[in-house]
């Protein structure tokens, strides 16, 4: 995973010597997934013209996120029989993600654009669990493997044009997403953590740079 985020730094200093637009941003997530319920972010994404209707982009985003919360395995009909994990994560996404955008308003001053986005994604992290079963307890760590699964979603951007100078924008983007895991059927044990299907909604603030006038 390291070697494919240099490589993209790479292709990022590469373009940007003969791109349009460079955009930073930093991002907070809502998800379904309690381990990255409000996590946070950072991306990096180029922009390129299709015609004066489309915008191809290609970017990487990274989110991190430290989640506390409580988990019931299963419920049994004794008390003494009721597991419940006091659980605190520490997870990690890096997204790689292509979009394609329909300009809806453009002008000097201002720019909205929406289209779908597809994305690769590598999920991992770890928790700190302490499980208690009647009067026992337990505290252990569980390893979240690395898992890589498929996002399907939507990009929204609204983009307000000359910020302190006349290449930099400042731009709003909401991005709503599916990813699809293998789901895992495993006999007399859990499956993994970041398996089947999770639902993301990102929203970024960024600064974009313009270098085609």
């Amino acid at each position: 995973m390291k070697k494919t985020f240099l490589i993209f730094l790479i292709i990022f200093s590469g373009l940007s010597c003969f791109g349009q637009e460079i955009e930073f941003c930093g991002s907070l997530n809502t998800s379904s997934e309690q381990r990255f319920q409000s996590s946070e972010g950072i991306g990096l994404q180029y922009q390129h013209d299709i015609g004066n209707k489309f915008k191809l982009g290609v970017g990487v985003h990274y989110n991190f996120n430290n989640s506390r919360f409580d988990y019931i395995p299963y419920i049994d009909a004794d008390p003494n029989l009721i597991v419940t994990e006091k659980i605190n994560s520490d997870s990690y996404r890096f997204a790689i993600r292509v979009n394609i955008q329909r300009l809806l308003k453009n002008n000097e001053n201002v720019s909205i654009s929406l289209g779908p986005e597809i994305s690769y994604n590598y999920l991992w992290g770890h928790d700190q669990i302490n499980e208690r079963s009647g009067q026992s307890s337990n505290s252990f760590t569980q390893s979240n493997t690395l898992t890589k699964d498929l996002g399907i979603g939507l990009i929204s951007k609204i983009e307000v044009k000359k910020i302190l100078i006349p290449q930099l924008s400042m731009c709003f983007t909401v991005r709503p997403e599916l990813m699809i895991g293998k789901v895992y059927q495993l006999i007399g044990g859990s499956p993994p953590v970041f398996s089947g299907v999770l639902g993301f909604t990102e929203f970024q603030i960024g600064l974009k740079y313009r270098f085609k006038k």
